[in-house]
């Protein structure tokens, strides 16, 4: 599924725990975080987080009504592997582009509005 064919999606992945509430498992790539799973009691399921923190995966759906940890923390590293979670790099790239305020034109052209009776 990926098409970025990043070899670091195949180095070992190392799990770091943070109990909470939320509790953050943080899923780690030679030193650099590429997702976090976090259980919030308020929203309920768990969220796979791409690095900039980005809600990608509710894990609502999993076989259970409520998936347990390692299911999640499964997923997410399954996500990793197959290209759904993107690459930090590409995870700071979308932040940075949803963002960027969205800027009118100084100088728009004018629309011609026909009304239709």
């Amino acid at each position: 599924m990926t098409t970025d064919n990043d070899p670091r999606r195949y180095h070992v992945v190392t799990t770091h725990y943070r109990p909470g509430p939320p509790s953050v498992y943080r899923l780690v790539i030679d030193g650099q975080v590429w997702s976090e799973v976090e259980w919030s009691p308020s929203r309920r399921p768990w969220c796979i987080q791409d690095a900039a923190g980005h809600c990608l995966a509710p894990v609502e759906h999993i076989h259970a009504e409520d998936a347990d940890a390692e299911t999640a923390v499964r997923l997410a590293k399954r996500m990793i592997r197959d290209g759904r979670l993107p690459t930090p790099e590409q995870a700071r790239e979308a932040l940075r582009r949803r963002q960027t305020p969205i800027t009118l034109d100084d100088n728009p052209e004018p629309i011609e509005v026909r009304r239709h009776d």
